[in-house]
């Protein structure tokens, strides 16, 4: 396979797509595993004319596929004596990752749409030095090949002010691609990873899953969902779990700590982190060394490694390199009327989504009281902190007894004084 470079970036990391945080790595190793599992050699080359054997599989820098995605492809493509390009049927899963994804939609309002993605078999024919002329070169030699994907969709209730009712689909599928360009890409394929992951060590180790399965049926000798899926947990060496910890459906990796009362859902959680006493992780992708102290509550978020997370709660929010978020620090993360818009090629865009949080670039450090509106994005290395007045840094040695004092520019003074002598608004 040989995949050409388009010199996409992704904001506010400025980083190369190729480094994106996929998973538990990068966009780059998820492609290279994709292609080794199925004995495909990945050849990365600068432009799409440098592809001289024929056929041969193309594929933009900046699209992510499963090993099922590509497994599915190959086989339906190689009976066929055309070329090919990979599309999807229409499903909640191509619709959870479309927003702001640069993809072709063919007859999308009817019942077999289907979702066009950059990776084709190209069997004969040259390619064009310039990437973005690439779909246009290749429209009539590779006709679109449309996978029917298998998914299961589990709803979770949102709250609403009127009196519909609203919920977040989260479909459980290992058939996926995604074409990266924007933050919420790496957040939508986040909550999609445990479907991703799960079903990849389910097809690839089929009598240890059905093992583990019985096991946790025989162990706990009930069929309920919940007390079974306590059971289906993948634990990497040397973990340290307190016994009043509680997993679910997760898998951990190597060296990871996890304290008392915790509480792990349906997460993917790195080498070498450490999540502290009474912290809760649900449906998360958390980076290797990341830190998550106690009583900490984080959502459907991605965190890259080596960031330490100390606020009360991060939810939809996707956490950069080596960040602090001091434990007074907030990224709202709800929009009740209308959908939350984000920054995408120098424009605001919907993104469709109600409930969004914010991206936080790399090794940046939010302060207390620092407070971050849905759909923003931080840049990197920022530091920022609460204003100076809103801290008492000066304690007057004549405080009388039992005088109610309030804060005013970073000292104490009576509650009497402040209501005589207002002050202005500046």
């Amino acid at each position: 396979m040989y995949i050409y470079r388009t010199g996409t970036v992704l904001q506010p990391f400025g980083d190369d797509v190729s480094e994106a945080q996929v998973l538990l790595g990068t966009l780059a190793e998820a492609q290279q595993r994709a292609c080794r599992r199925h004995g495909i050699e990945l050849v990365r080359i600068d432009n799409p004319s440098q592809a001289s054997e024929r056929p041969c599989l193309l594929a933009a820098d900046y699209l992510f596929f499963t090993e099922k995605a590509l497994g599915d492809f190959l086989e339906q493509a190689r009976r066929r004596t055309a070329g090919a390009r990979l599309a999807l049927r229409r499903c909640a899963s191509v619709e959870h990752t479309l927003p702001l994804q640069n993809v072709e939609l063919d007859a999308w309002q009817e019942s077999q749409g289907r979702a066009l993605y950059d990776l084709w078999l190209l069997r004969q024919g040259e390619l064009p030095a310039e990437a973005a002329a690439v779909r246009q070169t290749l429209r009539e030699h590779c006709q679109p090949l449309a996978l029917q994907v298998r998914e299961v969709v589990q709803r979770v209730r949102l709250p609403a002010l009127d009196e519909k009712q609203r919920y977040f689909l989260y479909p459980f599928t290992s058939t996926v691609c995604c074409h990266l360009s924007h933050w919420v890409h790496l957040l939508w394929l986040a909550q999609l990873s445990l479907g991703i992951s799960w079903n990849e060590y389910f097809r690839h180790h089929k009598t240890r899953a059905a093992l583990k399965a019985i096991w946790a049926v025989l162990r706990r000798l009930s069929f309920n969902r919940w007390k079974v899926l306590s059971g289906m947990n993948r634990l990497g060496p040397d973990c340290n779990v307190h016994p009043t910890a509680y997993l679910e459906f997760s898998r951990l990796g190597r060296g990871v700590k996890v304290g008392a009362g915790a509480c792990i859902r349906n997460s993917l959680i790195g080498d070498n982190v450490e999540i502290a006493d009474h912290a809760v992780v649900l449906n998360s992708v958390v980076g290797h060394d990341c830190f998550l102290t106690d009583n900490f509550f984080l959502v459907s978020t991605l965190c890259y490694p080596g960031s330490t997370l100390g606020n009360l709660k991060t939810q939809m929010a996707v956490i950069g390199r080596d960040v602090y978020l001091h434990g007074w620090c907030s990224l709202l993360d709800a929009k009740f009327v209308g959908d939350i818009k984000v920054v995408h090629r120098g424009q605001r865009v919907g993104t469709g989504r109600s409930f969004l949080a914010s991206c936080i670039g790399h090794r940046a450090v939010l302060g207390a009281k620092v407070l971050i509106h849905p759909g923003r994005q931080i840049p990197n290395d920022l530091l920022m902190v609460s204003r100076p007045e809103d801290v008492i840094a000066t304690i007057p040695e004549d405080i009388p007894p039992r005088v109610p004092m309030v804060r005013d520019r970073g000292t104490l003074v009576p509650l009497e004084q402040l209501r005589q002598h207002p002050r202005e608004k500046g």
